[in-house]
């Protein structure tokens, strides 16, 4: 690539990147474990729907810990940093019998 196609493509993504700043695009994630009412297939297309439309927020499987038990990353809007809303809209859900944040704890 020459250097004028390198300093346009520079340019580009310089100019761009304040554009998708601030546009209610997901911010990092927050790792939760969902317990379920009943046994649940927590990385089945139907649950993460589910999941997302209750929350508002994208879901992304990690982990099942147990038949009703599953470990999810929530990655909420910008207006929703600590993602307050969207757990509150999941301990809400009769489906979902408890929400805990999942903190890595040091073991030393």
């Amino acid at each position: 690539m020459t250097k004028t196609g390198w300093l346009a493509l520079v340019a580009a993504v310089l100019l761009g990147a304040p554009a998708c700043a601030g546009t209610g695009q997901p911010t990092h994630p927050l790792q939760v474990i969902i317990g379920f009412a009943d046994p649940t297939d927590g990385a089945a297309p139907a649950t993460l729907a589910a999941l997302k439309k209750t929350s508002g927020a994208r879901v992304n499987f990690v982990s099942s810990i147990s038949e009703r038990s599953h470990a999810y990353q929530l990655l909420c809007a910008a207006g929703d940093p600590a993602c307050s809303k969207a757990i509150a809209a999941l301990r809400a859900d009769p489906s979902i019998r408890q929400l805990d944040l999942d903190q890595k704890k040091d073991l030393r």
